[in-house]
This record gives structure tokens, C-alpha cells and sequence, in this order.
């Protein structure tokens, strides 16, 4: 720095001096300028001097004690005398350049050996340099990917309660309708299922809306343990449940059901409460409908219903209980019109 500064003052100078000699600059300016190098040249010298590298470099004191021997000798040329002599202080300028060329010379030398002080204290700095720029680009690669990371298990843990019930861990009900939309889509063969805890508001009232939560985790457990094994089990709120099977085959899908039917066989104990589970059950094929989702919903549903009101453990399928529902009305019309046969006979026998 030190050494950049004088260079710059005795360039200053040496130029102030030209345009001084050209007509081109007062005296008075020129003196500023000299009187300037003449104040600064002393403390940049000491600096100089202190410096370990510059003490390792050959001949640079002596330069400098030259250079400024030579800014002393112009005193009286420039200062002192009443006009200045151009010619003299021309040749004055030239040996200052040669100096100052001199110096540089020295100074480059140094710079550009790979051997010296100098270049040994600045490929340390510039290791040192790279060494914090390397780390600090290693620091933020381990932020970005942790960001990442974090991002991402958001994203996952995100995406999981779209998918998922938060209380039982089953399929949502957004995720099963999609599934199942998705399914009618595709035309792949398969059944629905719809199921219903019974007397589960009276669990609820009795005991408690945390025991019925306790219920419905337990229910869903041997959801998983069983019938999850072979489709999509999810909850579509409150105590109804929907089953996609993989297969749309009555019988398998009824021994499948057998597997769950007899997990629940035993009470669910609750803070030392058996609460014995009773589920209706109610499915459809979805060919049958030519997989028109909605229809078969709705044809299921009442299928689970009609389940419900019969108080049966079996799956009630919807063509089945279509079947009874008309068998019964048959049946009935069948023994209105026999009571009235018999009533009508009856007086007669009489």
C-alpha cells in the first residue's frame, strides 16, 4: 500500500512537472505538487522500510535513499530559486523517471519470483483466502441440502395426512374417492364395501367421546390386519367405513371378510371395558354398474343399510338385497291375499 502510494505521488509529480515545463500549469501549482511529495515522501519511506518484505529486496534502500536525496537537491531548484530553470529541472525529471522505473523493476522482480517472501505471504493469504471461500461454499451446500431435506420431509409428512385419517391412519375419504374414481376409469375389476360401527352414538354418550375415538383405533387396526391385505381401507367419517377389493368376486371377498369378522370376535377392552363390536356391511360390484361410481355408491349404501336393519354380521350385497327386499313385498302381497281367501272361506265352512 505504502509503496503504491509514493509510486503514485512521485508519477503525480513528475507529471505536474511536464505540464509545468510545457506552459501548461503555474508555478504556483507545480509548487503544491512538490511540496506534497516532499511532505508524503518521508512517512511512506519509514513505512517502506519496516516492511520485511521490501528489507529482502536488493538495492531498494539505496533506491530510495537516492530518490530521496534527489527531491532534497530540488529545493532550491524548485522552492527557493526566484524563477525555475526548465532546462534544469527537465534533466531533474528524467533522472527522477529513471528512478522511479528502477524501483519498479525491483519491486516486479520480487512480485513475480515464486521463491521470495512476497510470493510466499501471498500464496499463503490466497490459501487462507480460499481455504474461508471453500467453506463457506461447503457451509451453505450442507444448508442447502438440509433445507432440502427438511423441505422434502415436509412435503412426505404433507402428503400423508392428504392421504390418510388423522385419527385412525387409514385412506382418507379423499384419497379412497379418487382411488375409486380412478378405478371406474380404468374399467378394473373390483367390489365396494361399505361398513357401519352399530350403536356407536350410544359408546359415545355412555362412555365418552374418547373411548369411542379408542374404538374406532382399534377397529381400524383389525382393518389393517386383515381385509387391508387385499384393498383399500379408509374411513369416510364418523364411525362408516369403505373397503376397495382388489378382487369383485362375492365369494373370495366373503372369505376375506371372515378374517376380520373373526378378529373382532373378542370384546375391544377399553379402561378395562369389553365393548363388543358389531359392524353392517353392505357391497356391490362395480361392473355391474358399468362402473359408474356414483350409482354404485348409492346402491351400496343402501345395501349397508338394509345390513343395518336386518342386524346381520354378513356382507348384504346390493343385487342380494334388492332380491329380498322384492321377495318380501312378494311375500307379503302373497299373504294379504291369503288372509283375505280364508276370511272369505271361512263363513262358508262355518
Amino acid at each position: 500500500k505504502n509503496d503504491a502510494l509514493l509510486d503514485r505521488e512521485i508519477g503525480n509529480t513528475l507529471f505536474s512537472a511536464n505540464q509545468f515545463i510545457n506552459n501548461d500549469q503555474t508555478r504556483q501549482q507545480f509548487d503544491g505538487r512538490f511540496v506534497a511529495l516532499s511532505n508524503s515522501f518521508s512517512g511512506a519511506v519509514d513505512a517502506i522500510e519496516r516492511d520485511t518484505i521490501f528489507q529482502q529486496i536488493d538495492g531498494i534502500s539505496t533506491s530510495i535513499q537516492t530518490v530521496q536525496y534527489h527531491i532534497d537537491s530540488a529545493q532550491s531548484l524548485i522552492l527557493e530559486a526566484p524563477t525555475i530553470d526548465k532546462a534544469r529541472l527537465y534533466k531533474w525529471v528524467n533522472e527522477l523517471n529513471a528512478i522511479k522505473r528502477m524501483i519498479n523493476i525491483l519491486v516486479l522482480d520480487v512480485v513475480a519470483s515464486n521463491k521470495g517472501a512476497y510470493s510466499e505471504r501471498a500464496f499463503k493469504k490466497i490459501i487462507k483466502t480460499a481455504g474461508i471461500l471453500l467453506a463457506l461454499i461447503l457451509t451453505f451446500i450442507l444448508y442447502l441440502g438440509h433445507l432440502l431435506f427438511e423441505l422434502r420431509k415436509e412435503r412426505k409428512r404433507n402428503l400423508y395426512m392428504l392421504a390418510h385419517d388423522p385419527l385412525t391412519g387409514l385412506s382418507s375419504r379423499e384419497c379412497v374417492m379418487t382411488s375409486l374414481q380412478s378405478r371406474c376409469n380404468n374399467k378394473k375389476p373390483f367390489a365396494l364395501l361399505l361398513f357401519d360401527l352399530n350403536k356407536f352414538k350410544a359408546v359415545n354418550d355412555n362412555f365418552g367421546h374418547h373411548t369411542g375415538d379408542q374404538l374406532l383405533i382399534h377397529l381400524a387396526e383389525k382393518f389393517k390386519q386383515t381385509i387391508g391385505k387385499y384393498g383399500i381401507v379408509g374411513r369416510l367419517g364418523g364411525d362408516e367405513f369403505v373397503w376397495l377389493a382388489e378382487s369383485d368376486n362375492p365369494k373370495v371377498i366373503e372369505r376375506q371378510y371372515a378374517q376380520f369378522l373373526e378378529a373382532i370376535r373378542e370384546p375391544c377392552i377399553i379402561k378395562g371395558m369389553p365393548l363388543q363390536i358389531h359392524i353392517s356391511s353392505g357391497g356391490g360390484i362395480a361392473a355391474d354398474y358399468q362402473y359408474h361410481a356414483t350409482q354404485l355408491l348409492e346402491r351400496v349404501d343402501e345395501a349397508m343399510y338394509k345390513a343395518k336393519s336386518r342386524q346381520v354380521k354378513e356382507i348384504v350385497w346390493e343385487n342380494q338385497a334388492k332380491g329380498k327386499m322384492e321377495a318380501t313385498v312378494a311375500a307379503k302381497s302373497a299373504a294379504g291375499k291369503q288372509a283375505k281367501r280364508s276370511r272369505r272361506i271361512e263363513p262358508a265352512e262355518a
